[in-house]
């Protein structure tokens, strides 16, 4: 009897250790958002709080981590307030209405997560953020049935190099338009009952597609011209069982020609892509030779305002001299002659010093482009030797 009342004891003390426990580490808990400096950049830390809406945040934050909370809207207003988040993380929460105004004042957004909610419908806004690089939409089990319906604004304005469809029950994949940046594709965990060259040939820089669990109800035959194509086109595909491909039986489906039409749009797509990267080479020339100039211009007018005060000095001494002489007062003209020329060469060296460093300024400024621009070319090319269609198909992390 006392043995069982020891034991009932220990049970008792045990389960109250442990509800303090409990209570100590809900105590210990953040209650509020928090904020940390990461690369320089001010981030808002609001995950896990439980909470139904955004809070009054600090201005000018770069970073909103607003993971595993239990938002459900995003309306026009909600994140209006802060136009300068660059990576916006919203995943594990109950979204399930997204505004098409609700990021319209991101204008520098590259990463978007909204991974693991129950999203509806995708705004076509979303595609046409200007500055929009990463896009994560995985686990979000009702989005399938929007992508039928869903018409988006071609060609996508936002420069997508990675975009997640992981797990969003999908049997049939969206046709996008031309990516001309686009390195890596996620479509895993999707029950695909098609899968053509035609939804890849429109993206010319991709480097990776996943396709892990998501090819089981395909025929062996049915892959054959997509496999072909990432291999012809460079593209690592990612299975969780290769073996099927690895078979008599797929080595005996007919080798399919890739159509003309298919070829077409993949020049397309690179033209599209040399035609924004050589914008941003002739956007970032025309801010060098401008800054170059600017230098140039500052070193210029310094010149002309030293020989301005020289002048205007000169003029002044001149009239003195003549005052005095009039006056009858004899002046120490070799004195003055020599100091005079000490004062003109000293005018002059100044004048001639800002306008040199003004114009080393502009050959500095020219220089750094040449080499940014040479490193940029040879990593392209090492990146080409390795069979890797861009440089950027090794992916780096969201901040890069």
């Amino acid at each position: 009897m006392i043995r069982s009342f020891f034991i009932w004891l220990g049970l008792a003390l045990s389960v109250s250790c442990k509800e303090l426990t409990d209570l100590e580490a809900l105590a210990s808990a953040p209650t509020r958002c928090t904020y940390e400096h990461a690369y320089d950049m001010l981030g808002a830390h609001c995950g896990g709080l439980r909470l139904t809406k955004i809070p009054s945040l600090r201005g000018g934050i770069e970073i909103l981590d607003f993971s595993d909370n239990k938002l459900q809207e995003l309306h026009a207003d909600t994140l209006s307030s802060y136009s300068s988040i660059k990576f916006l993380y919203l995943a594990e929460n109950q979204i399930y209405m997204i505004d098409k105004d609700a990021f319209a004042s991101l204008s520098y957004l590259q990463t978007l997560d909204l991974s693991k909610n129950v999203i509806l419908a995708l705004p076509d806004s979303i595609f046409q953020l200007p500055s929009l690089r990463k896009l994560y939409l995985s686990g979000n089990p009702l989005l399938h049935m929007s992508f039928k319906d869903l018409t988006i604004t071609k060609p996508i304005q936002a420069p997508l190099e990675l975009l997640d469809l992981s797990d969003c029950k999908i049997n049939k994949l969206p046709d996008w338009g031309i990516l001309p940046k686009m390195v890596l594709y996620n479509i895993s965990h999707n029950p695909l009952t098609t899968l053509e060259p035609q939804h890849f040939s429109t993206m010319c820089k991709l480097a990776k597609v996943d396709l892990t669990k998501s090819i089981d109800n395909l025929k062996l035959c049915e892959l054959k011209a997509t496999v072909i194509w990432f291999q012809e086109k460079n593209v690592y595909f990612h299975l969780s069982d290769y073996n099927r491909l690895n078979t008599r039986e797929f080595d005996n489906c007919p080798k399919p020609e890739i159509s003309a039409t298919l070829n077409a749009s993949y020049h397309l797509c690179e033209k599209v892509y040399t035609q924004v990267q050589n914008a941003k080479t002739s956007r970032r020339t025309w801010l060098t030779i401008s800054g170059g100039l600017a230098g140039f211009l500052v070193g210029f007018v310094l010149l002309l305002y030293i020989m301005h005060r020289h002048n205007v000095a000169q003029t002044k001494r001149t009239a003195k001299e003549k005052t005095a002489a009039a006056a009858g007062v004899k002046t120490a003209t070799a004195v003055q002659n020599t100091k005079t020329s000490r004062r003109t060469w000293l005018t002059i060296s100044g004048g001639l010093a800002g306008f040199l460093v003004g114009f080393v300024l502009l050959l500095y400024i020219m220089h750094r482009h040449n080499v940014a621009q040479t490193k940029r070319t040879a990593k392209e090319k090492t990146a080409a030797a390795a069979g890797v269609k861009n440089a950027t198909a090794v992916l780096l992390n969201d901040v890069s």
